[in-house]
């Protein structure tokens, strides 16, 4: 029997893309996530947590252009992981890879256990 874990998460991510596009971009953003694995379109370099039938999955999602810029929804059902050490590194790591975030958190339930909620905490 396969033991799943199953995340669900945003981050908002402010920039100034109208005043500085060379240094904020969807483009970066993606390039700092890296791409998601599915059971069809398999990825073996793929940064993100990943179980037996994929990865976490991302949408970037840019709602303005202004200092508030852009959300981020994260989810994913993974199959035959349950490394939530992991998931808390690679969340922290990518939070602080992102540059501005305003606001982020992300709920983990690996099967049968107590489910973990990381929030972002700014250092200031």
């Amino acid at each position: 029997m396969s033991t799943w874990t199953h995340v669900v998460g945003c981050i908002r991510v402010d920039g100034l893309p109208s005043i500085e596009p060379n240094v904020f971009s969807k483009q970066k953003i993606k390039d700092i996530l890296g791409l998601p694995c599915t059971y069809e379109k398999w990825n073996d370099e793929t940064a993100l947590p990943c179980g037996s039938e994929g990865s976490i999955q991302y949408e970037i999602i840019e709602y303005s252009t202004g200092l508030p810029w852009l959300s981020i929804p994260v989810w994913g059902d993974l199959r035959d992981y349950e490394d939530v050490e992991e998931i808390k590194k690679w969340w922290n790591e990518t939070l602080e890879k992102l540059g501005m975030i305003r606001d982020a958190v992300l709920h983990i339930k690996v099967e049968g256990r107590e489910a973990v909620v990381l929030t972002y905490k700014d250092e200031e």
